[in-house]
């Protein structure tokens, strides 16, 4: 017998790109579970930018992916109250990464977490 599948994944494609690029104008983006499969891209100057996701009964099967352009600005992103999980850390509300372009990561969610893939770059609990 195979594995058994808790979630089945909405979609494993790139479905689209969302790049933050307004210098000072766009610090917070709440994202949606209809966003499962856009890569969010910061250029973000301004500011360090955070990504509130959506509550995680909402995002069953949904991934999204994050990439930071800019090196003196930090992506942040926002979980409810202790449902993330980010390397060997413990459950916590949120992941950043540590100032540096090119840090990327892959988050997906079973419904009752959500998973932090850091790809490139140092990811922690904020």
């Amino acid at each position: 017998m195979g594995a058994h599948r808790n979630v089945a994944l909405s979609e494993l494609n790139l479905r689209g790109i969302s790049i933050n690029a307004d210098a000072g104008d766009t610090t917070t983006i709440n994202v949606v579970a209809s966003d499962s499969g856009v890569m969010f891209i910061n250029y973000e100057a301004g500011g360090n930018v955070t990504y509130n996701l959506p509550a995680v009964a909402d995002a069953a099967g949904k991934m999204f992916w994050f990439f930071n352009a800019q090196n003196t600005k930090s992506v942040i992103l926002n979980a409810p109250t202790n449902s993330m999980m980010v390397s060997n850390t413990a459950i916590a509300n949120s992941a950043t990464c540590s100032n540096a372009i090119g840090e990327c990561a892959f988050v997906v969610c079973d419904g009752s977490k959500y998973y932090t893939f850091p790809m490139v770059g140092t990811w922690s609990n904020a």
